[in-house]
């Protein structure tokens, strides 16, 4: 019995220390799911208060679209950043306003060019530089000013750019008005006794002189245009800008033209508007007066170039040898005011020689970086014009040999005027 004893006793431990022990004999605990108690807790710890609205919104979002929340930033982001660089540009375009132009004028000025040139709107651009104008009204600019008149120089350019060239005379006529009343105003004033670099009533006087010959050479050339073809208008109106030109010299006929005149013009732009006067009057049949504009072109031209030769050069010879040749054709041909005579003739036909001799030589000297098409032109129309001379002076082998190296030259360039005209002077020549 006493051996018993132990044995039940081991039992009675084991069953109730046991992993199969009754419930009764060990307290169970329900724990609650680890994903409520960690949000319990986040939401303790994240939140002192009870979230608003946005907060809510934004956890809404965060859980319920995970993928578009975060380009829903970065959208923001974008955004931010754009406006950002949107203000930076326009306070870097307030800083770099550098013109002359008060800020409402200079708008509405890019505005005009833009529909000039950028999106053609000739109506728009119109409407624009009709606003800039009054605008630099406006603003009290000085409409005798550069930047003033070059407002209205400009919508007249737009206004040739789109065809209208009526408009655009009628634009550069009231110009010069306002510019000669402005001027016989300051000529009505009395004089100052100062120094011409000093006295702002000369400098005023320079400047609007200048731009009244040039508006004037412009209006001219529109006149001579393909769109108007009035060269008895153009040239009038061409006469008088060289007549201002002639007015404001230091003693043209003494010391020829130079830059120190009443109009501030270079040399190279008197050269220019005689040019173009000659050429003027050598397509109206006006060959006398053609040669003596001509002849005066040369001097200002070379002084321009500082003596040295140029294409521009060789273009005057040329159109001097060829307008010679022009008026010795004529039936009524006259030389120094008397009717041609035989010899005469001879005697001018060789002297239109050495003028296209002379464009020749010329043109063989032009340095070759400063060759253009100008040279090319003016050099085969002096050799055209030498050959014809030669044939009508009787010299048929020399003309001859001069028109036959011409026609590869001419066929190569492929101008069929000239070339007809070369192989009709040849087949003379020749028989």
């Amino acid at each position: 019995m006493r051996g018993s004893k132990p044995n039940r006793t081991i039992i009675s431990c084991a069953s109730r220390n046991g992993y199969h022990s009754t419930s009764g004999a060990r307290p169970q605990f329900r724990h609650p799911p680890l994903n409520t108690a960690r949000g319990q807790i986040r939401t303790a710890k994240t939140f002192t208060r009870p979230p608003n609205r946005f907060e809510k919104m934004v956890i809404d979002a965060r859980v319920q679209h995970p993928i578009l929340f975060p380009f829903l930033l970065i959208g923001c982001f974008g955004s931010v950043s754009m406006l950002i660089v949107m203000a930076y540009n326009e306070y870097k375009k307030d800083k770099a306003h550098t013109t002359n132009y008060p800020m409402q004028v200079e708008e509405r000025l890019r505005l005009a060019l833009h529909y000039t040139h950028v999106q053609p709107d000739p109506e728009t651009s119109a409407k624009y530089f009709m606003q800039a104008i009054q605008k630099a009204e406006e603003a009290g600019m000085d409409p005798f000013k550069p930047d003033a008149l070059g407002i209205r120089i400009r919508f007249s350019q737009m206004m040739e750019t789109f065809g209208h060239v009526k408009a655009a005379i009628e634009i550069l006529d009231g110009v010069t008005k306002d510019i000669e009343h402005k001027l016989t105003e300051i000529a009505d004033e009395p004089v100052i006794q100062t120094t011409a670099a000093t006295d702002p009533d000369a400098v005023t006087r320079k400047t609007l002189l200048r731009a009244a010959i040039q508006t004037k050479v412009k209006v001219a050339s529109l006149y001579e245009s393909d769109y108007m073809q009035d060269r008895t208008k153009a040239k009038q109106i061409l006469s008088d800008a060289i007549g201002l030109v002639v007015k404001e010299a230091r003693d043209p006929q003494l010391n020829g033209f130079t830059d120190d005149n009443g109009a501030g013009l270079t040399t190279g732009e008197i050269a220019a508007m005689l040019s173009q006067m000659g050429d003027l009057y050598a397509t109206t049949g006006e060959e006398a007066n053609a040669l003596q504009v001509y002849m005066l072109t040369l001097q200002p031209l070379r002084a321009s170039c500082n003596g040295s030769r140029s294409c521009k050069e060789v273009q005057v010879l040329s159109n001097i040898a060829s307008t010679m040749d022009l008026a010795l054709k004529k039936p009524d041909a006259k030389i120094n005011g008397r009717p041609a005579t035989k010899q005469s003739l001879a005697a001018a036909r060789k002297a239109a020689l050495k003028w296209a001799d002379q464009a020749i030589e010329t043109a063989d000297v032009v340095q070759p970086e400063e060759r253009d098409d100008i040279c090319e032109l003016a050099l085969l129309s002096a050799q055209m014009t030498r050959a014809d001379l030669l044939l009508e002076n009787g010299d048929k082998i020399g003309s001859q040999k001069a028109f036959s190296s011409l026609l590869p030259t001419l066929r190569e360039k492929n101008l069929a005027p000239l070339i007809e005209v070369a192989e009709q002077g040849l087949k003379k020549a020749s028989g």
